[in-house]
């Protein structure tokens, strides 16, 4: 079996600062504690636990592929071959100062109670590090612009996925399971990049129109990436979900630029915009 026969197998160039994996590596060893012991939910061929290894960290995989854990094998100091549930179950007394979810959550019908169990096996001081694909992605948009929701085989619509996120949701998420974001990250994309990697074939209109009426901040946003912590004491889900909803969301790579957003045709598209909203929306008199 090579590399080639598992689905989620990618190289990992930790000297890219806007990508998942090398900004997972780095929220964790920046501890710069020796000898860390990691677990890694959803390790695949161990391709992001072999970086930790080549550190001197100890990592433990989870991996329900069979032919994906077998190669994990060659690479991570310990491999267990099934859902995370069973690997819990079977070492209840187990605690890790790292546990990883790149991109893991949204596969999993539960996520919530995973991430939970998860913090229940944290060492003292121990730490979360989370990767999810952000569903208020322009290409996202645009696609439901034109009608349509494709799933693929990789991306933001990977068919296997089951939960989506938006910041707003990932908050909700993360606080949920008592954790505390210390630092959160995108990962940015422009939309043609997206449209282009993954196969997507928008329209340009709806592409043109989704960057020209955007008031957010997440158009470009692909990926979330974060590190957190079991609050102590434990807050109030109310109050941890408001201070997670307002950790800073850093952006390290170049942002997209988009052409044409501040010409005169643009501003004039939205005014005209705004007047048909009060006229479609205006309260009718008797």
């Amino acid at each position: 079996m090579t590399g080639h026969d598992v689905k989620y197998q990618f190289e990992v160039n930790l000297d890219n600062p806007n990508n998942g994996h090398s900004l997972l590596h780095a929220l964790v060893v920046a501890e710069g504690k020796p000898a860390l012991n990691i677990l890694e939910i959803g390790c695949s061929s161990g391709y992001v636990g072999a970086t930790f290894i080549a550190k001197g960290h100890r990592v433990t995989g989870i991996e329900l592929d069979p032919d994906a854990a077998r190669a994990a094998r060659a690479v991570l100091d310990e491999v267990h071959c099934g859902d995370v549930d069973a690997f819990f179950d079977a070492h209840p007394p187990r605690r890790f100062d790292a546990i990883l979810l790149g991109d893991v959550l949204e596969h999993l019908v539960d996520p919530l109670a995973t991430l939970r169990r998860c913090v229940a096996h944290l060492s003292a001081g121990g730490l979360v590090a989370i990767s999810l694909p952000c569903v208020a992605h322009g290409s996202i948009r645009a696609m439901l612009l034109d009608g349509r929701w494709d799933y693929a085989d990789y991306g933001l619509l990977d068919r296997t996925h089951l939960r989506f996120f938006s910041r707003q949701g990932m908050a909700e998420l993360v606080s949920g399971a008592g954790l505390d974001i210390e630092q959160l990250f995108a990962v940015t994309m422009s939309i043609d990049d997206a449209a282009r990697e993954y196969g997507m074939t928008l329209q340009q209109a709806s592409i043109a129109a989704v960057e020209a009426l955007a008031q957010d901040d997440d158009l470009h946003t692909f990926q979330f990436v974060m590190r957190a912590r079991p609050t102590e004491p434990a807050l109030a889900y109310d109050e941890l979900l408001s201070r997670n909803l307002s950790q800073p969301l850093q952006r390290v790579g170049p942002q997209p630029r988009v052409r044409g957003l501040r010409s005169l045709r643009v501003r004039m598209f939205r005014a005209l915009l705004g007047r048909i909203t009060a006229l479609r929306f205006r309260k009718r008199t008797r």
